[in-house]
């Protein structure tokens, strides 16, 4: 009897302390998400406010380019077709280097992530 009740206490201390385990782990997994989502959240705060500055730059310059092109023509709406113009082989090479960009970009995250904190990165 004597024994049963030690066996009942090992079987008691041994499911305490895996109740333990999983809930510290489940701690860490949700700190781990909330920092990389955090970290998600401000990149893209911070590539938004760079995208719209950009795009205004973009408009103003644009524009003035436009009225100028026209002024130089005498046509302000031939100005304004020829600024269109431009945009076309620069937005066909923009699509033909930002994937493949963006795909390194996305591989090198991902492989920095998988190396572990306390050997050196071999690159």
């Amino acid at each position: 009897m004597d024994e049963e009740t030690k066996d009942e206490q090992l079987l008691q201390r041994f499911m305490e302390q895996i109740t333990r385990h999983v809930e510290t782990r489940w701690a860490y997994f949700s700190l781990t998400a909330t920092e990389k989502s955090s970290g998600i959240a401000a990149e893209m705060a911070r590539v938004a406010t760079i995208f719209v500055f950009a795009l205004l730059v973009l408009f103003f310059v644009t524009f003035g380019l436009a009225w100028w092109l026209g002024d130089l023509i005498g046509n302000r709406g031939g100005g304004f077709a020829l600024t269109g113009l431009i945009f076309i082989p620069i937005g066909y090479g923009l699509s033909r280097w930002i994937r493949p960009a963006v795909r390194i970009k996305i591989i090198d995250a991902f492989m920095e992530e998988e190396q572990p904190k306390n050997e050196p990165n071999h690159e």
